[in-house]
């Protein structure tokens, strides 16, 4: 009796468990995440947490926008490089498309390809990053970077 009680505990308490990791946001189908880097990305909006914490650790490795002279490596997302790759920089793969427009982050072709923003992306590229096995970044980093940008972007 004890050993069925027991298990109909466990199997209420796994049940009843809120997963913020797996929990898609209904807007952007971002997931809110417990990770600790994510929960950090909650209130900033400023370019040296973003470099650190995203581009430095998410972007610039495996030969992704680390500078070298590949298509991918021309956006150079390497500290000291991003700003002046990103803000008012030209999109490779969208005629015309601003990277980053300074308090536009809806214009701004960096949140088409995080996938925040509708818009055309190039099926051969895909939203990035790359290296998540198709998922997006959390939330609270999207929403970092979409701060950074509504705040004019700033090289802070």
């Amino acid at each position: 009796m004890r050993q069925g009680t027991l298990l109909i505990a466990l199997l209420f308490a796994t049940a009843c468990k809120i997963d913020l990791d797996h929990a898609p946001d209904a807007n952007t189908g971002c997931q809110m995440s417990t990770a600790a880097s994510c929960v950090d990305a909650t209130g900033h909006t400023d370019l040296t947490w973003i470099q650190a914490n995203v581009f430095t650790k998410q972007c610039t490795f495996s030969g992704c926008h680390n500078g070298d002279n590949t298509k991918q490596g021309k956006i150079d997302l390497r500290a000291g490089h991003s700003f002046a790759t990103l803000v008012n920089g030209d999109s490779a793969l969208m005629s015309g498309a601003k990277l980053v427009v300074p308090g536009d982050p809806n214009s701004s072709y960096l949140e088409v390809m995080l996938g925040t923003v509708p818009g055309t992306i190039d099926r051969t590229v895909g939203l990035m990053p790359q290296n998540t096995g198709g998922s997006l970044l959390c939330c609270q980093k999207l929403d970092a970077i979409k701060g950074w940008i509504a705040a004019g972007a700033p090289n802070n």
